[in-house]
This record gives C-alpha cells, sequence and structure tokens, in this order.
C-alpha cells in the first residue's frame, strides 16, 4: 500500500466520547441510543507520547483531531496532545474538527495558539443547527467561536445541507464572515445512502434516546446541495443493478495509497484510513462486517494493531496494511472478500469527494505541495 517512512498526514481520534447525538453519526443509533457496540475509549497524553516517536512526528506535514465517533473537545488531553505535537515539530499543521458546543473561553483560546486552524461543524443557524446537531447549544458554540478567533484563531465553518437548513446557506455564509471565519464549506452529504438495504435515502428517522420516533432529517430539495456522486448512484440503483453488483464491479482506487496518511483510533488501533476503522456498525452483524473478518484472522485479533502494544512502523509494515487489504480490491465478490467499505468510498461514485468538493481540492494542493517538499 504505502511503507510507514512516506506517512506524511495523521488523522488521530482521541475518544469516543461526544456531547452531541447527531443522526447519521454512527456512534448512536439515529440520533438515540448510544451505539451499544461502540467501546467507550480515550487516549491520554501517554498514550500519544508512547505510540508516536519524536522522529515520526517530525515526518508529518499534517496531524489532524477528528475521528468516526467522538469530539476531540471532550477528551481530557487535548490542549497538551496538540502541545506535545507542536513542540516536537514546530513546523507541522495542526487542525481540530469540532461541533463547537463546550469548553470555556480559556480553552479557546488556549487552543488558538497552537493549531493551524479549527474546523467547526455547524449546519445551519439558531432554530435549526439543533436538528442535526443535537444535544449542542448555540450560545455555547457561538461562545467558543468568539473565543477562538479573538485570540487570533483561524477558523473554518462546515455546513452541512439537508432539507430544513437549505435556505439559510447564504445567511450562515454571512455569518461566518461576519464572525471572522476564514473559510465556509457547504458539504453535501453522503450519507444518504443505506449500505444495508442498498438503496438511496429521501430521508432519515430520528429517534429519542428510549428509542421513541421525533422526526425526519432529509434530503435538500435543491439540486445543488445533492452530492452529485449520490445522485448518480441512486439512478444506478433504480436500473437492474444492485448495490451488491455495484460494490463487486466498480474499480477500487484507494485514496491514501495515493496520498499516504493514517488514521489512529480512540483505542489505539491503527488502519488506512478513517473508513477502514469504522468496525462498530450497529446496524450490522460484526460477523458480516469485512474489515472485522480480517482482524479476526490477525495473530492477536484487533490487538495486533494497537499502537500502544506494538511499534507503529510494525504495523503499517505488517501484511495487514501491506498485503491483506490491497489483495481485498482485486477479489471479484463481497463473499470473496472484496471489502465493501473500500468499494463504497473508493469506488467509481467518489460518494466523500462530491459531498465538498471546494474541500477537495484544498486537500488536493495541499497533498501536492507535501510531494514538492519531500
Amino acid at each position: 500500500m504505502y511503507r510507514f517512512r512516506d506517512i506524511r498526514q495523521l488523522h488521530l481520534e482521541i475518544t469516543t466520547a461526544c456531547n452531541a447525538s447527531c443522526p447519521l453519526c454512527l456512534r448512536n443509533v439515529l440520533g438515540g441510543k448510544v451505539n451499544p457496540v461502540m467501546p467507550e475509549a480515550e487516549l491520554t497524553l501517554a498514550d500519544v507520547q508512547a505510540m508516536f516517536s519524536a522522529s515520526f512526528i517530525r515526518q508529518l506535514k499534517l496531524m489532524y483531531l477528528c475521528g468516526n465517533y467522538g469530539d476531540p473537545m471532550v477528551a481530557r488531553d487535548t490542549l497538551e496532545m496538540l502541545e506535545h505535537f507542536r513542540r516536537t515539530n514546530p513546523g507541522i499543521r495542526l487542525g481540530i474538527h469540532t461541533n463547537g458546543s463546550g469548553r470555556n473561553p480559556e480553552w479557546w483560546a488556549r487552543l488558538a495558539a497552537v493549531v493551524d486552524y479549527c474546523r467547526f461543524g455547524i449546519d445551519g443557524l439558531e432554530d435549526t443547527n439543533h436538528l442535526y446537531r443535537r444535544g449542542t447549544r448555540w450560545t455555547k458554540i457561538l461562545e467558543s467561536v468568539t473565543a477562538f478567533i479573538a485570540a487570533g484563531g483561524s477558523a473554518e465553518w462546515d455546513f452541512i445541507v439537508f432539507r430544513h437548513n437549505e435556505h439559510q446557506v447564504e445567511a450562515a455564509r454571512e455569518l461566518s464572515q461576519a464572525l471572522g471565519f476564514i473559510r465556509f464549506f457547504v458539504k453535501k452529504t453522503y450519507r444518504f445512502v443505506n449500505p444495508a438495504a442498498g438503496r438511496r435515502m429521501g430521508r432519515v428517522s430520528v429517534f429519542d434516546r428510549e428509542g421513541s420516533f421525533e422526526y425526519y432529517v432529509e434530503e435538500p430539495r435543491s439540486e445543488e446541495y445533492q452530492n452529485e456522486a449520490l445522485v448518480q448512484l441512486g439512478r444506478l440503483l433504480d436500473g437492474p443493478q444492485s448495490f451488491q453488483d455495484y460494490l463487486e464491479d466498480t474499480e477500487i482506487q484507494c485514496k491514501v495509497a495515493a496520498s499516504p496518511q493514517l488514521y489512529v483510533s480512540a483505542e489505539g488501533l491503527a488502519f488506512p484510513c478513517c473508513w477502514t476503522a469504522n468496525i462498530y456498525p450497529w446496524y450490522q452483524p460484526l460477523a458480516e462486517h469485512g474489515v472485522r473478518r480480517l482482524l479476526e484472522r490477525l495473530p492477536e485479533g484487533k490487538r495486533s494493531l494497537d499502537a500502544r502494544v506494538h511499534p507503529l512502523e510494525e504495523i503499517v509494515e505488517s501484511p495487514f496494511f501491506q498485503e491483506e487489504i490491497p489483495a481485498s480490491w482485486r477479489r471479484k465478490s463481497l463473499a470473496q472478500g472484496r471489502l465493501e467499505v473500500c468499494a463504497r468510498i473508493c469506488g467509481t461514485h467518489d460518494l466523500y469527494g462530491a459531498q465538498a468538493p471546494q474541500l477537495s481540492m484544498l486537500r488536493q494542493g495541499a497533498a501536492r505541495k507535501l510531494e514538492v517538499k519531500r
């Protein structure tokens, strides 16, 4: 796939905890109860110092905190970790992705002094943001944003478009400029696809913690805000081809193989990307999950990928990275071991890339700059 020495980007998830319950996030069941198969986990500063050697940190150009399940804002050692990376490699680009509804102004001011950017996930205005970012508070978000920007921080705004907020995109963009954000990204979510049912969905039911239905989150009406790749895939699935047919026929072009990067989860598990690391789907029996089946064949199961137990270089250079995952792309069926997640994310219909073309262009530009510097 790629070699340890070639890695220039690190995507780090430091906690599975979060103060929000977004309906399309796999941390919870459709906005309701917490994912019952997801473990509670959090990395400490000591874990990070043990997992990532000084030489590895110095070879990185970018490290950002985000993840599959948690919000890095709520972790205990977030600031200390970021400061450790900055001290070890003063030239590294550091970022954090968060909903912003937490911590005090002093924390955000301290964050501004260490990161190169903070990307706030704010999906609407005061009357709509909470419909998706369930559990967040608008006044708290504004307090965090204001403190971060006032302290000199570079703030970016991610706006996921739904039917209930599509009329507010331009008003939110204007607000972002008034508040001092440096970038505003319109995100056309790809998550209105049901991988279990194999179809595009127009809406998703939202439930409370007790499992009672509350309302729907729906795709935007305007084609301008729909994910083009998802629309194309939906048309394909309306024909004779099934979703499984697509997954087994599509050509897989791995994104991280082309731009070497690493994902480390809150359990300390190292994967090529966050998508392969999503090993706790509540909607699918774990025995049917492709990556889980690969993990079961490892000498110590998922512990074989634990960077708190094994040297990170040893994990990346292991057969799991170098042989098992790349070999899966050449298999002709899911039953024979082709990974569904690789076909879905890195197949012909680039659902992820189409969600924010302007953001993808920025990332491609950053990757080209990294290539020139090597």
